[in-house]
């Protein structure tokens, strides 16, 4: 899986085209050699990691760490290396459950409240009317071992982990052992919006990269979070600065 990866902030971040980084997931999933770890970066993430050496460790983790968001986009552009292709989460939570659906591969919901997996999963059911479910669990239904080896019982294809970030992450990198053979992916929220309970940012708004700027005047406590966009945006300099003169 060798390929091209950009430092962004300390996180190195795929530089791949959608279409090279589907192939490649669907090549190691069809071998069943291993498990395939993926997170998707965007600013908030990447500052997590800068704050905690343990959830920096954990996303090193990762066999692929996809540009989630205009903000990785951006700083690519700002050191002067674009990177290819942003791959939005979301969209790619549809892109595999379409896949799964038409060739036969399983998907167990992890994560969100109580109710809103078994939601998202009959939604899901709906739009991918093949689609094989293993299961659904809540994120309150608990954390550890216990939980993740009953989840690694149904022997699932996908695993989708909608604990956000940094829970998400830490818990996939923590039991991944467990799903030899699976895909495993953070999804933050994505279980809200798939089951119908918090509306995705209308076309207008994604077309223009804007999506952020949507869920911040709709959901205003998100206000804290999004302070740390003006942060990563002073890193990325720094960063470049240092590159510049790495003296």
């Amino acid at each position: 899986m060798a390929h091209e990866k950009l430092n962004v902030v300390g996180i190195p971040i795929d530089n791949l085209k959608r279409e090279k980084f589907l192939n490649l997931v669907y090549q190691e999933l069809e071998q069943k050699q291993k498990n395939i770890f993926i997170v998707t970066a965007n600013p908030e993430i990447i500052m997590n990691a800068k704050k905690s050496s343990s959830y920096r460790e954990a996303l090193l983790q990762a066999d692929f760490i996809i540009p989630d968001g205009t903000g990785i986009i951006k700083a690519s552009n700002i050191l002067g290396h674009p990177l290819q292709e942003k791959i939005t989460g979301y969209d790619l939570v549809h892109t595999f459950l379409s896949y799964a659906s038409e060739n036969r591969k399983s998907v167990y919901f992890y994560g969100a409240k109580e109710g809103i997996a078994v939601e998202a999963i009959t939604k899901a059911k709906e739009l991918y009317p093949n689609l094989q479910v293993a299961g659904t669990k809540n994120g309150y239904a608990g954390l550890g071992k216990e939980v993740a080896e009953e989840i690694a019982s149904a022997k699932p294809d996908f695993v989708f982990v909608g604990l956000g970030a940094p829970l998400q992450e830490k818990w996939i990198a923590s039991y991944r052992h467990l799903f030899p053979h699976s895909v495993l992916m953070g999804v933050g929220g994505s279980f809200d919006v798939l089951s119908g309970n918090v509306k995705r940012a209308p076309q207008f708004w994604l077309n223009r990269n804007l999506e952020w700027f949507h869920r911040l005047i709709t959901q205003p406590t998100r206000g804290k979070r999004m302070l740390k966009l003006p942060m990563f945006v002073a890193e990325v300099y720094k960063q470049k600065l240092k590159t510049r003169n790495p003296r």
